[in-house]
């Protein structure tokens, strides 16, 4: 037989695995919602990657620099040996979008 102080324990944890639960259920909602607000940026093809460094006029080695990434790692992605990931992907992105200028500020 469980004492009050049991059954107060257990209370307690009882609504604080509602409460847990009412979050999860709502950060799932948040993950949902971002996803609409925030959808993945597109992939890049080499022959994207070739066009867009050509459009921005730079090298390889300075495209490289503007993305955080080797010269090799760029020229890979250019001949299709690699493929960029999703944070590279994102700031490719916003490059053929936005130029140069948006990771200058």
């Amino acid at each position: 037989m469980k004492n009050n102080v049991d059954l107060k324990i257990l209370d307690m944890v009882e609504e604080e695995l509602h409460s847990i639960n009412k979050i999860k259920d709502i950060s799932m909602t948040i993950k949902e919602f971002n996803k609409i607000k925030y959808p993945a940026p597109r992939h890049y093809t080499s022959r994207d990657i070739v066009r867009i460094r050509r459009k921005l006029r730079v090298s390889q080695a300075v495209l490289a620099r503007f993305l955080n990434a080797s010269e090799s790692t760029v020229r890979k992605w250019e001949i299709g040996a690699k493929v960029p990931g999703g944070a590279n992907c994102r700031l490719l992105q916003l490059l053929e979008n936005k130029g140069l200028q948006i990771l200058m500020s």
